[in-house]
């Protein structure tokens, strides 16, 4: 009788451990930040090119807090949580305002960090609309750094170019 009370215990510790451990994957998963690169450059996705878009009005889930103007050659980021969202995309004539095409679409970014869309793509309709991420290139080291000096010049006592504080 002891045993089975002692085994009921340990599967209930266990099962709400469990359902601790999915619940914490749940929160991090649908509360996640996300990097979303908005991009309006011509671009080349699988074999079919798409030409950047003179002006356009897009709207991300119909906050108009995150909305914003693109111009051709544009690129812009957003930061966006969870891991689906709705962007509508507005082309407009810029000198009359008037619109000329409304697109609207789903995007599906999962558990990604960053991603990066084409605006010309989604007008189009395309079935694929993300990019590669761009890579950050770091800079070059100066050649100062690589021998050792810290790169920023401080006057030493006693040398010619002495600094005089400024007072008030």
């Amino acid at each position: 009788m002891a045993r089975s009370v002692n085994q009921k215990k340990l599967f209930i510790r266990l099962a709400l451990i469990v359902l601790l451990v999915v619940i914490c994957l749940a929160l991090f998963y649908f509360g996640r930040e996300h990097d979303v690169l908005i991009d309006n450059r011509t671009v080349t996705i699988g074999g079919n090119e798409y030409k950047e878009i003179e002006y356009m009005n897009v709207v991300v889930d119909g906050d108009e807090e995150k909305s914003g103007e693109y111009y051709a050659g544009d690129r812009d980021m957003m930061k966006l949580k969870g891991p689906s969202h709705k962007i509508k995309v507005i082309v407009m004539d810029e000198e009359s305002e008037k619109v000329i095409k409304t697109v609207e679409r789903s995007l599906n970014i999962g558990a990604a960090r960053g991603v990066m869309y084409s605006l010309p793509a989604i007008v189009a309709e395309a079935s694929e609309i993300a990019l590669p991420m761009p890579k950050e290139e770091a800079p070059e080291p100066d050649s100062s750094e690589e021998s050792g000096a810290s790169g920023s010049e401080e006057t030493q006592p006693g040398s010619e170019e002495q600094q005089t504080p400024i007072s008030e």
